[in-house]
């Protein structure tokens, strides 16, 4: 079915961004994906599935989120598209920081932002947004990426509303407990809700043990 969005046009005789991203106040996130147009793989438009909505459902529900997924099933993106959604739907995260650890290059985590910042390009040409090599703003939120090779630079960060751990079980062992004091501090002092996605990797690994957390919720995709 054709998207009664087109591509959109600001009202706006000067085209700010904050007008042209108003037209998403308010809408749910079926809505929104609507809009800004649904995810496209191998040149083939999907659209939102049941188990994504069960996946957002468990995100808006919970605190910490873990999700042992099948490889290709688009959970990166679904995830990039959630957090896009809540940033311009309300005023929920004005002014609040999103972190994601993705990779282990710079490379990564530039390719992961670029993702997200692209999510605009198909209905909103004309939006502009303001980024650097591994940092994104969207309206007044600031989304910063980084591999997880810096992942003790997670520290120090306010204002965290949410943390975003892609391919998690691939990350070396080395870095797995500063990751996870990093969690537990943002818990505590930021109200922060942590989403952390891999396919499995090794048994004894970082995804096994959070498995055994009785703290934190299982999904299965």
């Amino acid at each position: 079915m054709k998207s009664p969005y087109p591509l959109y046009k600001s009202s706006n005789p000067l085209f700010e961004e904050s007008n042209q991203l108003d037209i998403f106040k308010g809408k749910s996130f079926l809505e929104f994906n609507d809009i800004i147009g649904l995810p496209v793989k191998n040149n083939i438009e999907h659209k939102i599935y049941d188990y994504e909505l069960d996946v957002i459902d468990k995100i808006e529900s919970n605190r910490n989120i873990w999700i042992k997924k099948s490889r290709g099933i688009g959970i990166t993106e679904l995830v990039l598209r959630f957090l896009a959604w809540k940033i311009v739907s309300s005023n929920e995260l004005e002014y609040k920081k999103i972190m994601i650890v993705s990779g282990t290059m710079l490379k990564h985590a530039n390719d992961v932002k670029e993702r997200m910042q692209s999510l605009f390009e198909r209905r909103f040409p004309l939006v502009k947004l303001e980024s650097k090599f591994t940092e994104l703003w969207i309206k007044n939120t600031n989304i910063i990426c980084m591999p997880s090779r810096n992942v003790k630079d997670l520290r120090g960060y306010t204002d965290v509303s949410y943390l975003f751990i892609d391919e998690a079980d691939y990350f070396e062992s080395s870095v797995n407990n500063e990751l996870l004091h990093s969690i537990r501090a943002y818990e505590e002092k930021s109200n922060c809700t942590t989403i952390m996605a891999s396919t499995p990797n090794r048994p004894g690994g970082l995804f096994e043990s959070i498995e055994k957390d009785p703290d934190v919720v299982n999904c299965y995709y």
